[in-house]
Formats: structure tokens, sequence, C-alpha cells
């Protein structure tokens, strides 16, 4: 299998782009590697669509990831609209250069272009472009713990803890707008003026006298025939 590394802007949101170019990747060929992140359940959602393998990654920072993604993966799809800075895209863009790794960056404000940082042509389509990409493994690519990557992994933690205080607090407004619309449903449904499990009582109660009355009538009727009869 050939792995393709796929990174987005930590605000991307546009499921339909990402999938029109996921459709195209052949799944027994190719299989995606992207970085346990806030873009995660959109890529992993159009993996699933277009039956991709995926690959989650994680580390203790942002930049050891990518480095270790950057030795397997062959090629990188990076969705970006260039206007976020020190985050996982770029990153991704300044290591592939460094280390001479084809990537493909997709844009929202270029939908029909996109750009390739290896040699194309114009005519062929996106498919065809992938047959290009030889499948290797990196040996060169070494991670060392320098402070040139301190901002891109402050950047992406500070991301990271944003979106996941956001996320109980967005729980906790649809649990109060759900216990408002019961709220609602139950003042504008008919008020009962009666209780319905004490109503249910009674009418047991004179099933059962019913019942026992006409036994009751039956039985001396009975003793009434058999007395006479004689």
């Amino acid at each position: 299998m050939i792995h393709i590394g796929v990174i987005c802007d930590l605000n991307w949101d546009n499921f339909i782009l990402i999938n029109n170019k996921f459709k195209k990747i052949n799944s027994q060929i190719y299989c995606i590697d992207a970085i346990y992140s806030k873009t995660l359940e959109i890529i992993n959602n159009c993996c699933l669509t277009n039956n991709l393998t995926l690959f989650r990654n994680y580390s203790d920072c942002l930049s050891k990831t990518v480095h270790n993604m950057l030795k397997i993966c062959n090629l990188w799809l990076i969705f970006t609209n260039h206007c976020e800075y020190n985050t996982s895209s770029y990153l991704v863009i300044s290591l592939c250069k460094k280390y001479n790794i084809k990537y493909i960056i997709i844009s929202e404000h270029s939908r029909n272009y996109d750009y390739y940082s290896f040699e194309v042509d114009s005519k062929q389509t996106f498919k065809k472009h992938l047959n290009q990409i030889d499948k290797f493994y990196s040996t060169n690519i070494l991670y060392s713990n320098q402070d040139e990557f301190k901002e891109y992994n402050d950047n992406f933690s500070k991301k990271a803890q944003v979106s996941l205080l956001i996320k109980p607090d967005i729980r906790e407004k649809l649990k109060y707008m759900y216990s408002e619309i019961d709220k609602q449903k139950k003042d504008r449904s008919i008020s009962l003026l009666y209780d319905k499990e004490e109503l249910k009582k009674e009418k047991q109660v004179k099933k059962t006298i019913k019942a026992i009355n006409q036994l009751t009538f039956s039985t001396n009727r009975r003793n009434y025939y058999k007395k006479y009869s004689c």
C-alpha cells in the first residue's frame, strides 16, 4: 500500500472538497494517514464514504508526529486556505520542501487548480497524477527536539484545548434547549383534570363490585329454584 498523508487547516470544515479528492483514490493501492486533531472526524467520514483505509497518528507533540509520518507517506494532500500560520499544514509544507517529498495543496480559493510541488501535465487528471507516485521509505528524516518547532507545537496544543473546552459548552446548550422544548410541549398539551392512575383503580373497583353482584344474584337464583322445585 502507498501511504498518502492528509493534513488540513485547524478550522477546515469543507467535507465536499476532501471527499471529491478521496473518491478518485484507488482504495486497493493507497491508504490515508492523518493526525489526531480537530479535523480528524471529517477525514474519517470521507474515508468511510470511499472505502479508504485510515491510519491515525499521534505522539506527544505535533512536530514529532509529522516527522514520523514523513518517513512513510509518499505524497501529502494539504487542504489549506493560507489563512493560518504556524499550524500543522504549514509545518508539513516546510518539511516536505526540506526533504523533497511530493505534496499537493488544495484550497477553497482555487478549486479548479491545485498546486503540485512536482512537475505534472496540466491535461492529466488528479487520478493519473497519483500514478506518478513511487513507494519509498525515507531513512534520512530525523527528528530533533529543537526550538524551531516550538511555535507549531504550542499553537496546535492551544487549538486542541480550545476545541475541547467548546464541546462541553455546546452539550450543555443542547441539553438546555431540549429541556425547554419538552417543557413547551407539556405546557401546550391538554392538562387532565383527574389522576389517570386513580381513575384506573376506580374502574377496577366498579368492575369487581359488578362481578360480585352478578355472582351473588346467580347464587341466590339457583338456591331459590332448588328450594321450591322439591
